[in-house]
């Protein structure tokens, strides 16, 4: 899974990996990151028998939760399909 942050984030980007990780547990993990001019990324590596619903909520509550709706959308790695936070 791919999560894309169009403009600087307004936390931490370590605060949110860690939320990710916590919620993630035992289904995936971050497993990498990068920043540039116009924003930043974090890999997520999924449990490939992870149900993808699940993950994608899990997700997307701590993004929302973190007051990142509108800054941050998501791309499963199961296709081109992004979901916006």
């Amino acid at each position: 899974m791919e999560i894309r942050f169009d403009r600087q984030l307004p936390v931490d980007r370590d605060d949110v990996e860690d939320e990710l990780n916590e919620a993630l547990d035992g289904i995936g993990e971050v497993s990498g990151a990068g920043s540039g001019a116009f924003g930043a990324h974090l890999d997520v590596d999924i449990d490939p028998a992870a149900d993808r619903d699940e993950v994608v909520r899990r997700v997307l509550d701590v993004l929302v939760g973190l007051g990142l709706t509108g800054l941050a959308r998501i791309r499963p790695g199961d296709g081109t399909e992004w979901i916006d936070a």
